[in-house]
């Protein structure tokens, strides 16, 4: 499958707008969604996945083998994404038993070179309603290395996805709490007034979005871009969409900014 995408920032005092902008575009109220994603990255040396439970019994066969072929020719930081509630999973005792709850492995390759087009294009594999994704990583010789939040706002307008995201920092661990976190998920969230924004402007990120499942027939690529470029000139008076350097979203072997454990 081949993503592509437009970029825009969107301050946080104009969210409210740029939403009912979007709401009354689509004719539809926006699905917010949290999830927990957790970043592990992989060897140094590229290396097919090995045959694992989660691999055998998945319904989602060819798309594991997809991405081992991917895994064989270099290496990648994988996400693993949680949805999670403010209210059910934040400020709570209870832990989060990741190889029992369904996932979803998300993988980007990265982007194609830009060709004075602010489309983004890349490969993206995505695997949903997954058990045992923290197991069959570190099977396959992956290592935890951070996690965060990700608060979303979506919008569709037939095969077309509005997005507004931004992602949020865990506080530190408290000192007489005892646990490591380096090397693992820490046990339980703590509340929701409690996260950061990582970006220390608050800003939120809007990606307008088109999938083309068969990416191997280049008229359809083709034809996705040009209903982005018209999506960003209906638009274009509202949010400011721009030219992305791709290695941004480069996910080759570097894991992405390490999260601090203590203050």
């Amino acid at each position: 499958m081949k993503e592509l995408f437009l970029t825009a920032s969107v301050k946080d005092s104009d969210f409210a707008m740029a939403c009912a902008v979007l709401q009354g575009l689509t004719w539809m109220t926006a699905r917010h969604a949290v999830h927990r994603i957790l970043f592990f990255h992989g060897q140094p040396q590229p290396k097919p996945l090995k045959v694992t439970r989660a691999f055998q019994q998945s319904r989602f066969l060819q798309l594991w083998k997809d991405l081992s072929s991917q895994l064989s020719r270099s290496s990648y930081v994988i996400q693993l994404a949680y949805e999670v509630g403010p209210d059910r999973d934040f400020g709570k005792e209870t832990n989060m038993e990741f190889n029992a709850l369904p996932g979803t492995l998300r993988w980007t390759d990265l982007p194609d070179p830009l060709r004075d087009t602010p489309v983004t294009q890349r490969k993206k594999i995505e695997i949903p309603e997954q058990s045992s994704l923290p197991t069959a990583l570190t099977d396959n010789g992956f290592q935890y290395k951070n996690e965060m939040i990700q608060e979303s706002y979506s919008f569709v307008r037939e095969n077309v996805e509005f997005v507004f995201s931004r992602y949020y920092r865990l506080p530190p661990l408290d000192e007489q709490s005892g646990e490591q976190a380096e090397d693992r998920p820490r046990a339980a969230l703590p509340p929701w007034a409690d996260l950061r924004p990582v970006d220390p402007a608050q800003k939120w990120v809007l990606n307008v979005k088109l999938n083309v499942v068969d990416d191997s027939q280049p008229e359809k690529v083709k034809k996705a871009n040009s209903e982005l470029l018209a999506v960003k000139a209906e638009l274009e008076k509202i949010f400011d969409f721009k030219a992305v350097d791709r290695r941004v979203f480069d996910t080759r072997i570097a894991p992405p900014p390490a999260i601090p454990v203590r203050g």
